[in-house]
């Protein structure tokens, strides 16, 4: 079978190891470690000071309205535009998995004032050279704001008489080979990834293969890719569960399987990959980031801001009703760019052993 992400390296992936938090709590092994960081964050601190917000601030989502991404900015526009002083506007850029909004991003001047929401998306098509732009060099990260847990989820109206939960719909997959359809929004991005791991588990099949059993059918938008779940028009999608949280409560979508280690403290019932011994793991973190050329002075303080925002009582519910504190969200750039450098080395990994790179 192909080289899979394993939880090792998933969790490995997913944030800063113990030991290097310890070293950052602790200063490192000298004081000239810990002066250094005094320092460093002193500087930081005194040129957010020096940055005045004039004018409207632009956040740039890769994908439609409707969606996990655009779910994600939509309550923190309220509570951000208040700390900055100035009107903060979401601009959807959707097309090409999330490419489109990088490349518009890109084009705009480095002043300070347009900011992108990035995932490990947009590192899965700059490693297959999809991306019109070099991600790594030209953008740096501001602040991560939320790590999800992805569900495979299924319409109810395309399920009846089928299967009622996970096993049963694969097992119902490989009596029925390409009977079973299911919707993506980013067919080359860490959805993808999710969702064969989880299936190849499940059907027992190497990662290559799953689509012989299932057919993957694309959407461009999370509002359509919903409708056609309500509608039946197919069986499954994978999603982050405050994305369609709404329509599993009105019975419309049954959700089968989380992609976590342990069951959710949203759906409690919900069966995880974890106690299936099904090794995947992934889910969609969410950061904002910025043209490396952006002036110092308004990363920093635009960082200061996403972390004053993060913590308001208004976001803080809006994480708690989304499924977002099973896993920990919110890191400063240092910690984000950590994560994006160890995401390059774990996802290389999974397209070469897909054999798509």
């Amino acid at each position: 079978m192909k080289k899979m992400i394993t939880r090792r390296n998933f969790l490995k992936a997913a944030g800063v190891s113990a030991a290097a938090l310890g070293l950052a709590a602790c200063g490192g092994s000298g004081s000239s470690t810990a002066a250094s960081s005094t320092a460093g964050s002193a500087a930081a601190s005194a040129a957010a000071s020096d940055w005045t917000w004039e004018r409207k601030v632009t956040l740039v989502c890769p994908w439609g309205v409707g969606g996990g991404a655009d779910g994600t900015l939509r309550p923190l526009q309220p509570v951000l535009e208040p700390i900055l002083g100035v009107p903060v506007e979401i601009v959807n850029v959707e097309g090409a998995g999330g490419a489109n909004g990088i490349d518009f991003t890109c084009k705009q001047p480095a002043d300070g004032y347009t900011y992108v929401l990035g995932t490990q998306s947009h590192i899965m098509l700059d490693l297959q050279k999809i991306l019109p732009v070099d991600f790594k060099k030209e953008l740096r990260p501001v602040a991560k704001l939320v790590h999800s847990i992805n569900i495979i989820a299924s319409s109810k109206k395309a399920q009846e008489g089928k299967y009622s939960n996970f096993t049963e719909f694969v097992d119902y997959a490989k009596a029925h080979p390409q009977e079973l359809t299911c919707g993506m929004l980013t067919a080359t991005g860490a959805d993808s990834v999710a969702l064969k791991q989880t299936l190849a588990g499940g059907l027992g099949c190497d990662i290559t293969e799953v689509e012989q059993y299932v057919k993957v059918v694309n959407y461009s938008s999370g509002s359509e890719l919903s409708s056609a779940m309500v509608g039946g028009h197919i069986n499954i999608n994978i999603t982050g569960a405050d994305e369609i949280m709404g329509l599993i409560q009105s019975g419309d979508i049954v959700p089968l399987i989380s992609i976590s280690e342990n069951r959710m403290s949203t759906l409690p019932d919900l069966e995880c990959t974890g106690e299936l011994g099904i090794d995947s793991y992934v889910g969609t973190w969410r950061g904002i980031l910025c043209r490396t050329d952006t002036p110092d002075a308004a990363v920093n303080a635009m960082a200061d801001a996403l972390k004053e925002a993060w913590n308001t009582p208004d976001y803080q519910e809006f994480l708690k009703n989304a499924c977002y504190l099973d896993r920990p969200g919110y890191a400063d750039a240092e910690e984000f760019q950590q994560l994006i450098d160890e995401e390059y080395t774990t996802f290389e990994d999974y397209l070469k052993g897909a054999g798509l790179i």
